[in-house]
């Protein structure tokens, strides 16, 4: 099983290169309902013309939930986006996404 804060920056990567195919994978059902309502909150995320910086962090344990944010910052703005994370069969999937205030 690949660790956790490997899954999450892949997924990162992912979400930045807006990789379809890629987000596809790493959402259970309910991870993508609750990915596709949060779509319309990301439009105009945070703008300049330099490369965004992500990180991520390992939030800790709740139930069989794991909770990892991920903050993504570019010019001088960043959004902070939670994620549950699920191991289903050996394979880390995002489980709920929202966007922090």
């Amino acid at each position: 099983m690949a660790e956790l804060k490997d899954a999450a920056d892949q997924f990162a990567k992912d979400l930045l290169a807006q990789n379809l195919a890629g987000l596809m994978v790493a959402f259970t059902p309910n991870g993508m309902g609750q990915a596709m309502a949060l779509q319309s909150q990301m439009q105009g995320g945070p703008a300049g013309g330099e490369a965004p910086t992500v990180t991520i962090n390992v939030q800790g344990q709740e139930g069989d939930d794991h909770l990892v944010d991920i903050v993504m910052g570019a010019g001088g703005e960043s959004r902070t986006i939670a994620t549950r994370w699920k191991d289903i069969a050996g394979s880390w999937k995002v489980d709920g996404i929202v966007l922090k205030a």
